[in-house]
């Protein structure tokens, strides 16, 4: 027997997904040249991974993120068939790196 919180918990539930479902997707946006790329000054990189509020992308091949990388870092290497894009978390600001 379904009571009325149930209902009213499941269409709720059912509203909040429908409404996150129907936002509008980030647009890519390609940048023209290496000036154009936002920068990040590394101490509030720092700041904001303490945070929680960011992940660290390090976009370098496999054998050399594998040497060394960024403690919590994922490696989506540029030129991938098949990049790990899954793995990002979603809500986070994106900071991708390479040496």
């Amino acid at each position: 027997m379904i009571t009325n919180i149930t209902r009213t918990l499941t269409m709720l539930a059912a509203g909040v997904v429908f409404f996150a479902a129907c936002q509008k997707a980030v647009e890519f946006k390609k940048f023209e040249s290496d000036a154009d790329v936002p920068r990040i000054a590394l101490a509030d990189a720092k700041k904001d991974f303490d945070a929680g509020k960011v992940v660290f992308i390090d976009s370098r091949a496999e054998p050399a993120f594998k040497s060394e990388h960024i403690a919590g870092a994922l490696n989506v290497a540029f030129g991938n068939e098949e990049p790990k894009v899954d793995a990002i978390p979603i809500g986070k600001k994106i900071i991708v790196y390479c040496s």
